[in-house]
C-alpha cells in the first residue's frame, strides 16, 4: 500500500474520533490517545518498503501489549476504523469493513485455526462481544453488549444475547455509531 493510501486510511481513522482532519488534531491525538496512535502504526505498517514497516510493526507491537489490542497488519481492514478502548483481540483470518467500531473486551476468534468473522460496512461491535468462527456479520448491524455470535448475521439488524438473537432492525446506524464516513473516503482510495 502507498503512503497516500495510508493518508487517506488514517484520515478517516481521525475523523472517527473527531470529526476533524487537520494537522493540529492529528498531532494532538497521536499524542495524547494511545489507541488512535496504535491505529496509526497498525496503518503504516501496511506502508510500501522494507524497513519502515518493520519500524511500525514494532511499535505497534510494543504499544499493542501496552492497550492490549491483539490485531494483525495483515487483517483487512477498510476506512474509518475506530477503536476508543483496549482489550480487543482479533484472529488474523478477520476481515474487517468501513466505519467499523470495535469496543473494549471484543474478541473476534476462529474454531481450531480456521476462518474468521467477516464484519461488514458499518458495524457496531458493542462492549464484551465474541464472534466466533466462519461467520458474516452484515452491513449496518449492531452487536450489543455480551453478544455471542456463532451463525451469521443478516445486515440491518440488531442483535443481543448468548448465543446472540436479533430484537429490533436498524433505521439509522448513525443512531449507533458517531463520525461515519461517507462514500467519499472510498472515491480516495
Amino acid at each position: 500500500m502507498n503512503l497516500s493510501q495510508i493518508k487517506i486510511l488514517v484520515k478517516s481513522d481521525l475523523y472517527r474520533y473527531t470529526k476533524k482532519t487537520n494537522k493540529k488534531t492529528f498531532i494532538k491525538y497521536l499524542i495524547n490517545n494511545c489507541y488512535f496512535r496504535f491505529q496509526v502504526y497498525l496503518r503504516m505498517s501496511k506502508i510500501n518498503g522494507t524497513i519502515l514497516p518493520f519500524v511500525f510493526r514494532l511499535f505497534k507491537a510494543g504499544l499493542g501489549k501496552k492497550v492490549n489490542i491483539q490485531l494483525n497488519y495483515n487483517v483487512p481492514i477498510g476506512y474509518g476504523l475506530y477503536i476508543p478502548h483496549g482489550n480487543v483481540v482479533v484472529n488474523s483470518q478477520a476481515t474487517i469493513g468501513n466505519n467499523c467500531s470495535l469496543l473494549q473486551f471484543v474478541s473476534i476468534g476462529a474454531i481450531h485455526n480456521g476462518k474468521s468473522a467477516t464484519i461488514g460496512n458499518n458495524v457496531y461491535v458493542g462492549p464484551n462481544v465474541n464472534l466466533v468462527g466462519d461467520i458474516r456479520v452484515g452491513d449496518n448491524s449492531v452487536l450489543g453488549a455480551g453478544a455471542v455470535a456463532v451463525k451469521s448475521i443478516n445486515s440491518n439488524k440488531v442483535v443481543v444475547g448468548a448465543p446472540c438473537k436479533v430484537i429490533k432492525d436498524v433505521i439509522d446506524i448513525n443512531m449507533y455509531c458517531d463520525n461515519l464516513c461517507d462514500d467519499t473516503w472510498a472515491r480516495k482510495l
